[in-house]
């Protein structure tokens, strides 16, 4: 039965998950800025249930010093000095049942 998002903590499983894939997805498409960034933090998180899982997600991502073209995920990289910020609205649909898990949503905006 599909539903209202509901909040769900930051911190869980399938959201850190869903945030990771989302700023690899983030990074892969972001073709024009040529450092790759990466999570700073969720600020929310909310699940529906639709024809599959929404993961809808609220978060802000950091500029790092590795190029995109170098890594996928710039977790491991340190931050940009010049420390540009976005907020990102990303909503990740999983289908558990075909194993597929795509970024259906993605919108960012610089933060200063």
């Amino acid at each position: 039965m599909t539903g209202q998002p509901r909040e769900v903590p930051v911190n869980g499983t399938e959201v850190q998950a869903a945030a990771r894939f989302a700023v690899v997805e983030f990074n892969r498409d972001n073709a024009e800025d040529q450092f790759a960034y990466k999570l700073l933090n969720i600020t929310s998180a909310k699940t529906q249930v639709v024809a599959g899982i929404n993961l809808i997600l609220e978060v802000r991502l950091g500029r790092t010093v590795c190029k995109s073209s170098d890594t996928s995920d710039g977790e491991a990289c340190g931050l940009n000095k010049e420390l540009k910020e976005l907020w990102c609205h990303f909503v990740v649909t999983e289908i558990p049942w075909e194993d597929l898990r795509v970024l259906t949503q993605k919108r960012c905006n610089p933060h200063n």
